[in-house]
């Protein structure tokens, strides 16, 4: 499961068609509410994702999406990593989202 999208990163580069994958997701009760923690990865694109060799050293840097916390709640019917790309695609820094 993954993303594509439009977004410029904290550095000012305009990225178009990104590959972004929420590499990780879960739950944590922080206070009195439960939160739904995820992160994030951005790649240039499928295939740069895809290769072994080079996959780490080609992750692209973005300050603006790479950790997330959203509201959670024990009875929710979707699964966390489901509703972890659900919010992502409402992420007011990403453009021309798409699921690849």
């Amino acid at each position: 499961m993954a993303i594509t999208a439009n977004m410029t990163t904290h550095d000012g580069v305009a990225l178009t068609s990104a590959y972004v994958r929420v590499t990780s997701t879960y739950v944590k009760k922080m206070g009195s509410d439960w939160k739904l923690v995820y992160d994030v990865e951005i790649y240039k694109d499928k295939a740069t994702r895809d290769d072994e060799a080079t996959e780490e050293s080609m992750r692209i840097s973005n300050r603006h999406l790479q950790h997330f916390k959203i509201d959670y709640s024990l009875d929710a019917s979707d699964n966390p990593v489901k509703l972890a790309y659900a919010d992502l695609k409402t992420n007011s820094e990403l453009s021309n989202v798409t699921d690849a």
